[in-house]
């Protein structure tokens, strides 16, 4: 029930206008979702593992850019980080289908298969990252000590 009044509010504010990030379209007549914004926002609340925050907040920005896959990127992290591993992979997933070249998606969901013992489709989304960005990137690193440590 907490999390559902969070949403609330959080919705209630956007419509309100007053909420961070939240600011009002070009015509100045319906408020909208400063996306930039709150993507800030829930990047904060992630570095801070404010796990339910970051999800309402994310819901905002998907309510209002539902194609936007570092949203969706994010969300499945912060649905991950909070235990729900079966909607998290959902939104990976989406971010991979609207960017198949995102190094986050295919770091994170690699890691979310690490987390569930999946080392065979783990591996896989090191290869994926490898192709990527090669063995160098920050992505392919942390995803292979995460299977190094697995295995």
């Amino acid at each position: 029930m907490k999390f559902r009044s969070v949403v609330f509010a959080a919705l209630a504010l956007a419509l309100a206008g007053t909420a961070p990030g939240l600011g009002v379209d070009s015509g100045g007549s319906s408020p909208t979702v400063s996306v930039s914004s709150s993507m800030q926002d829930a990047r904060a609340q992630i570095k801070k593992q404010r796990w339910a925050d970051a999800i309402a907040t994310l819901r905002v920005v998907l309510e209002a850019e539902p194609n936007n896959a570092d949203a969706n990127n994010l969300m499945g992290y912060s649905l991950r980080k909070s235990g729900n591993l079966q909607r998290a992979e959902g939104f990976y997933l989406k971010a991979l289908k609207l960017s198949p070249k995102h190094k986050g998606a295919n770091e994170y969901l690699g890691e979310l298969y690490v987390e569930t013992g999946n080392l065979a489709k783990a591996k896989a989304r090191l290869e994926v990252l490898e192709g990527i960005c090669g063995t160098g990137c920050e992505e392919y690193q942390d995803l292979k000590a995460a299977i190094d440590k697995a295995s």
